[in-house]
């Protein structure tokens, strides 16, 4: 997740966000500075753990844990491009339809067990198990692994995946097209490595507990406490471990920002995100920075709902919404008003433009129209409506449907706006299993390409887009990833930017802001990579004495 023109690296970290959820196990915890144990850092986070298993995963601080302690056949260096990590190097066919990844001597699981190619396989086959019904599963049909769809749907069997290990140090992967964006996804932890011995000797238990994962990455998970702090202790058995500076790191849950910053100011924490009243208490003192994310915050709407069917209420909550005053008023962060559904400074097209200068301004504020449109809702409807908007018990996400509900209420007289505050894993599977009305959610880049975004409202990927159908949208998508578009940059880049634009027209979503990041760092820590599009790295964070 980069702010793009290339992943943009900063010396700086921010704890990202994420739902509860896990189990306890493991009493290590650490303190800042260097102890007796060696150097740490601890990050204050906001929201606590969903899961550590990563082919459940789906949300920002998930990702950002596992990949603490879990490794893949590349990592992203600071300019969030890939290099090297299990794999020691790899080569395309000229096709560019075939991957093959060559491991590195030497790696190996926490138990001792050598990580093989046949781990990898293991893993990328059960990421698209069908009963494993994984969320990310899409992500393999993004890349074009060969029969992924099939066997996600059902009509083939997973060992029918385009994978395979020709030897233990040998991966090969086939694709159906070729895929510019491959390698840098070869460090989301989806494609991570998965021991199946172990795994089936956990059943249930898998990921529940410290001890019930193997390690292969720069740190093993030594302390889980659920709703308060995770532990991770350097891998002395990491092939990188020389270059791991940091002994311990420890993500600790403190979800309201006074008593972080407090900790902060104590010398207990090292990093610490700022709610929008802190910004302006600490934005001149050493230790702070802003800087605008890849993260677009929208409100989605649940298709299974008669009410949210209606095109011109759609229509008029989108056009009701004043985007600037949330983020300079209400968020003060550095987040900028969406100006589409794709964020700026995230992802470059064939002529080197931003992809927000070529599809330009889609959305505005316009109460006058939004009022048109409204009455003409109502109409249809019988009348006024009363919905109810569902957000994550945030500081950040309280105060922007707070002011969403004023916006709405006002600009469309006779709307009712209802809030439902929940913790962010219960407002995660609320939105999964469409029980909700309107939902404030968010989506961060898994790598800089627009199609991560636009991939979300195809009809057949399942949990993210509200039931959301639309046979043109979905043709148009599969011409620029799979269809006559693929092969011809300039031909697919305007396909995604027309996509966009068909989305929108259709009010199926409703984006609101693009999400800056303030936050307080201990000048002594240095060297943390913040991407864009992919995961925040601690890998090469460093601690000065």
């Amino acid at each position: 997740m980069t702010a793009y023109k290339k992943p943009l690296a900063l010396a700086l970290a921010l704890a990202m966000l994420a739902g509860c959820g896990g189990s306890g196990g493991g009493t290590a915890a650490a303190s800042s500075g260097t102890s007796g144990s060696g150097k740490t850092v601890t990050v204050a986070m906001d929201a606590d753990l969903n899961t550590m298993d990563y082919e459940y995963a789906t949300d920002g601080n998930s990702f950002i844990m596992q990949s603490m302690c879990e490794a893949g056949l590349a990592q992203l260096d600071a300019d969030g491009q890939a290099q090297p990590d299990l794999a020691e190097s790899w080569d395309v066919s000229d096709d560019g339809k075939t991957y093959t990844f060559h491991l590195r001597d030497g790696i190996k699981w926490s138990n001792g067990d050598p990580v093989t190619a046949s781990d990898f396989v293991y893993g990328w086959q059960r990421l698209v198990d069908p009963d494993l019904a994984s969320e990310y599963n899409f992500i393999e049909t993004t890349i074009g692994v060969e029969n992924a769809a099939d066997i996600i749907a059902g009509t083939k069997d997973k060992s029918e995946l385009g994978v395979e290990a020709t030897d233990d140090k040998t991966f090969v992967v086939h694709l159906t097209q070729p895929c510019g964006f491959l390698l840098s996804l070869m460090a989301f932890p989806s494609f991570f490595p998965l021991n199946q011995k172990f795994y089936e000797s956990e059943g249930d238990n898998f990921a529940q507990s410290i001890d019930d994962l193997l390690y292969c990455g720069p740190y093993t998970m030594t302390d889980w406490q659920t709703g308060n702090q995770y532990t991770f202790t350097k891998n002395d058995d990491y092939w990188d471990a020389s270059n791991t500076d940091v002994d311990t790191v420890t993500f600790k849950f403190l979800q309201d920002t006074q008593s972080a910053m407090l900790e902060y100011q104590s010398g207990n924490i090292d990093v610490v995100k700022l709610a929008s009243e802190q910004v302006d208490a600490y934005k001149d003192q050493e230790g702070f920075t802003t800087r605008l994310q890849g993260y677009a915050w929208r409100l989605d709407y649940n298709f299974d709902n008669a009410t949210l069917q209606n095109k011109d209420l759609r229509e008029a909550i989108t056009l009701a919404i004043d985007r600037d005053s949330i983020a300079k008023d209400v968020l003060k962060d550095g987040s900028v008003a969406a100006e589409g559904f794709i964020p700026k400074e995230f992802a470059y097209g064939p002529d080197g433009k931003d992809y927000r200068d070529t599809a330009g301004t889609l959305i505005k504020e316009d109460v006058t129209a939004a009022q048109a449109a409204y009455a003409k809702a109502k109409e249809a409807l019988g009348g006024d409506v009363t919905v109810t908007l569902l957000f994550e018990d945030s500081e950040a996400s309280k105060a922007v449907a707070e002011n969403l509900q004023q916006q709405l209420q006002t600009n469309l007289p006779g709307l009712t706006v209802n809030l439902d505050s929940k913790p962010k894993k219960t407002r995660l599977d609320l939105m999964t299993k469409h029980e909700y009305e309107i939902g404030l959610t968010r989506w961060g880049p898994d790598y800089a390409d627009p199609q991560t975004y636009l991939d979300l409202f195809k009809s057949d990927i399942a949990g993210y887009n509200g039931s959301y159908s639309n046979d043109d949208y979905n043709a148009l998508l599969n011409k620029a990833e799979t269809g006559d578009d693929a092969s011809d940059a300039e031909a697919r880049w305007a396909d995604l930017v027309a996509a966009e634009k068909m989305l929108l027209d259709d009010y199926a979503t409703c984006p609101v802001y693009q999400n800056g990041g303030a936050m307080m760092i201990n000048p002594k820590v240095t060297g943390i990579e913040f991407h864009n599009a992919g995961v925040d790295s601690y890998r090469h964070m460093k601690r000065a004495a």
